[in-house]
């Protein structure tokens, strides 16, 4: 009779707080998964802090190239939200149908419908759950997909039996996610595709066109318009600097993002910047995001300190992210959440009062539910707002473009009439 195949195990180094004095203890120890590693050590009494996968063996990756693999990952989990919402929903409807999880993910695996690399997701886990690991050991191995607070939700759920409804809360979430983000993108892809024409437009005249009118105006010893030299000038640049160009958009994009980050709220620069109306908007969706992953960590059981350090390996913001971090060191030396993100501009002031508000009545998770559909209708509708103003915007560069096109073309020929 063949030996039943043993879940893989994995070497973890820790560094931990003791829940009981506050001293800081660190360690080796062995489990299948991180979250099991972290489940065991909080069962002594201690809540991990840092915990870092040393097994022997295991290929480990540079610390330099940790970065952009994570950014790499991060990268992958937001092209797949929408269709891990989709992939959640379908598995939380075959297991509330009384299938076990196994044959569930096989039978998501076996459809042809689904894309390729959904096909590969779904085998891979299949394989892993028929070697005996739990499902969500099996969705930690797949980081392209699944970030801690996925991989934690599900945790809490296959342990309290409620395997469907994480599911379903964890599609919900990334539905709703994604479906802001597509959002913001068709709010974008609309201007951009009608900028786009005009510089082709552009590109076009200045090399066709416009060059044999001032090539004639020229031979009729007369100086070309300016507009139509600048136009020329403008296109034919474009043409032959365009890599240059984009490469310095995204620097541009870069350094607004990290001055953004750095000039404090509190400046006249800094009211401009967090002032704006796209930044209220991402402000918004990021209290939205950070609520409802706490309010459905808490309801999963999770401690507010182990809830946090989670959410926030899901913060693209730095300054949030160490915003989040530095309340966690709060909370272990009991002070309240809100103190620390009232005594912060990063995050909506109206949030920290409603955070004292739920901490005053017992009733934190409760209220961070409340916090995330409001803060989540407020991003909506200014996601629609935003939309309706891009198109007219557009339309009207647009126009002002051509209108600079027809100008360039109509001047030499006015002139080349008086040479006639």
């Amino acid at each position: 009779m063949a030996e039943a195949t043993q879940p893989r195990r994995a070497l973890f180094r820790y560094q931990a707080v003791e829940s009981a004095t506050g001293r800081i203890r660190t360690g080796e120890q062995d489990g299948e998964s991180a979250y099991a590693v972290r489940a065991s050590l909080r069962r002594i009494g201690l809540e991990v802090q840092h915990l870092v996968d040393v097994t022997p063996g295991k290929g480990t990756s540079s610390g330099w190239l940790r970065p952009l693999i994570a950014a790499r990952d991060a990268r992958r989990r937001r092209l797949h939200q929408t269709a891990k919402a989709d992939l959640c929903d379908g598995l939380a409807t075959l297991i509330q149908a009384g299938i076990p999880v196994e044959q569930a993910v096989s039978s998501l695996a076996s459809s042809q419908a689904r894309p390729a690399a959904e096909q590969r997701l779904l085998r891979a886990l299949r394989d892993r759950l028929r070697e005996g690991t739990p499902f969500a050991a099996a969705c930690e191995d797949h980081p392209g997909w699944f970030d801690r607070f996925d991989v934690a939700l599900l945790d809490a759920g296959q342990r309290a039996g409620e395997l469907a409804s994480t599911l379903l809360n964890l599609a919900q979430h990334h539905h709703r996610a994604g479906a802001f983000g597509q959002k913001i993108f068709v709010a974008l892809a609309y201007p951009a595709v009608l900028v786009a024409a005009g510089l082709a437009a552009l590109v076009f005249m200045s090399f066709q066109t416009l060059p044999q009118l001032v090539t004639m105006i020229e031979q009729g010893r007369h100086q070309p318009p300016v507009l139509t030299t600048t136009v020329i000038a403008l296109g034919q640049g474009l043409a032959t600097w365009w890599p240059v160009v984009i490469a310095g958009g995204m620097a541009a994009i870069v350094g607004l993002r990290r001055l953004f980050h750095r000039v404090p709220p509190e400046s006249r620069l800094g009211q401009w910047l967090h002032g704006n109306p796209l930044a209220r908007m991402m402000g918004r969706v990021r209290v939205a995001h950070l609520a409802a992953a706490l309010a459905r960590l808490r309801r999963a059981g999770t401690p507010l300190a182990e809830a946090l350090v989670i959410v926030a390996d899901t913060i693209n913001d730095r300054a949030v992210r160490a915003l989040i971090l530095q309340a966690v060191e709060a909370i272990r030396r009991g002070e309240d959440l809100s103190t620390v993100i009232a005594g912060s501009r990063l995050l909506d002031p109206e949030f920290a009062q409603l955070l004292h508000l739920g901490e005053r009545s017992g009733e934190l998770t409760e209220m961070l539910e409340r916090i995330a559909e409001r803060y989540q209708r407020s991003a909506d509708r200014a996601g629609d707002r935003l939309a309706a103003v891009l198109g007219p915007a557009a339309i009207i560069i647009l126009a002002a473009l051509i209108g600079t096109l027809v100008m360039a073309a109509v001047l030499p020929l006015m002139q080349l009439g008086d040479l006639v």
